[in-house]
């Protein structure tokens, strides 16, 4: 793997107290807030890639392919696994791979319910996110009666807004009106309550056909309209002909339901996957990448590369870490 240099090393300046506080000084990993990007990012076409990452190597081989096509790339925590040593390892693949270059890593927290226990557990996982040097934080109130939504999630968010971090509301799928308005009318209540989200992510399926990828699209580019052009990510299974449309659509970023992940992770055998965890704090993948042959190691991130290129080329993201990189520092010049 490739070592890089900085795309615009000023723009570390945007870098979240909470991502400075835990980075060595030398470390010029550049995560952002997803907010900072966003803004730009409103301007171009195409969407920001999202990589899930649940080890380091896949980290790696996403990170090499965005740099290879100087594109801006979020890595995403998958649940369950531990944030605090995923961030250290993510950051020094940034640092060693593509420095200055600029990211965001992203998370999310599902809230069970809205007794006082069930947000209170979301309230603190969400701190420890934050506090490990998330930057982007999803938070899915579905599990949470209607009339209660708008004030869970202020409460469960509102850790990531005093720190300037990216806050994410997760809608369902829905074209029609009804729900459109819905969903516009709860983020209208956030902002009342000061914590607007900065982004709306809504989870689908994988089509079935090219007939249903141009359905699911138009459904939500129907979202975007519905929430005043508010940025809309899209999470789930992804397929060529559904990127293929995403590509020329106004929604601003995509996730790529774990296509890099489950590639890369074929080769490690379930014998190392199950073994006894001993006193890691690594997820149970970490620990069984770590006992691979380097040739097997190597082998996993290049299968990571391949499908992270594949899914930034299709998404029209190349290109798109100098764009919005000169943007902000446009930002910083005032």
């Amino acid at each position: 793997m490739v070592q890089g240099s900085c795309v615009v090393s000023r723009i570390l300046a945007f870098r979240p107290a909470t991502v400075v506080e835990r980075l060595a000084p030398t470390n010029a990993a550049c995560p952002l807030s997803l907010r900072e990007l966003l803004r730009p990012a409103a301007a171009r076409r195409g969407a920001l890639p999202v990589v899930r990452a649940p080890i380091a190597g896949v980290a790696r081989g996403a990170l090499v392919a965005a740099k290879e096509l100087q594109s801006a790339l979020g890595l995403a925590l998958p649940p369950g696994v531990a944030p605090e040593p995923w961030f250290a390892a993510v950051t020094q693949a940034a640092d060693e791979i593509a420095a200055g270059m600029p990211i965001f890593l992203s998370a999310e927290v599902t809230v069970e319910g809205e007794d006082e226990l069930q947000v209170e557990r979301a309230f603190h996982e969400a701190w420890r996110l934050v506090e490990a040097g998330i930057t982007h934080l999803a938070v899915d109130v579905a599990g949470v009666p209607a009339g209660s939504r708008a004030r869970v999630l202020d409460e469960v968010a509102r850790v990531a807004v005093e720190r300037g971090i990216c806050v994410d509301c997760v809608v369902p799928l829905a074209g029609d009106r009804p729900s459109a308005s819905r969903a516009a009318a709860l983020f209208d209540e956030l902002a009342r309550r000061g914590t607007a989200p900065d982004l709306a992510s809504v989870r689908c399926p994988a089509p079935a056909d090219a007939a249903e990828a141009r359905e699911q699209v138009r459904r939500l580019v129907e979202i975007c309209a519905g929430l005043s052009g508010l940025p809309v990510l899209r999470r789930g299974p992804v397929t060529p002909g559904l990127l293929a449309e995403l590509a020329g659509s106004p929604v601003k970023a995509c996730e790529d339901g774990g296509l890099a992940a489950t590639s890369a992770i074929s080769i490690i055998p379930w014998d190392l996957i199950a073994a006894p965890a001993g006193e890691s704090r690594d997820s149970p993948l970490e620990r069984a990448a770590a006992e691979l042959s380097a040739d097997a190691g190597d082998r996993l991130e290049a299968r990571a590369y391949v499908e992270a290129s594949d899914f930034i080329e299709r998404l029209g993201a190349p290109g798109s870490a100098v764009a919005l990189a000169r943007a902000l520092e446009r930002e910083l010049d005032g």
